[in-house]
């Protein structure tokens, strides 16, 4: 059950990567006086679409890990919120 609520969070992880380094790449075309085309914009629903998706699917594996086993939840989210501290250190 582990095993897959961890899945659940890598792809939730890949999917905001995608979705906001999308955004990203928008924002800087923007800055420079591009404007978004049909194509973008149907690219940033798409994107947007499956992180929904996925942050669904995580909360539903995470719930499911707490009923079936409290302990292994609760490490699995300090692993989580350690990563995450790590990851925005590393970033600033």
């Amino acid at each position: 059950m582990a095993h897959a609520t961890w899945r659940a969070y890598l792809a939730m992880r890949d999917s905001k990567q995608a979705h906001f380094g999308f955004l990203e790449t928008l924002e800087q075309k923007y800055q420079h006086g591009g404007i978004r085309t049909l194509a973008e914009k149907a690219r940033l629903d798409t994107l947007l679409a499956d992180h929904n998706r996925t942050v669904a699917e995580f909360a539903g594996e995470i719930k499911s890990l707490g009923a079936s086993d409290l302990a292994a939840r609760d490490k699995l989210l300090g692993l989580m919120t350690a990563i995450e501290e790590a990851a925005n250190k590393v970033a600033q």
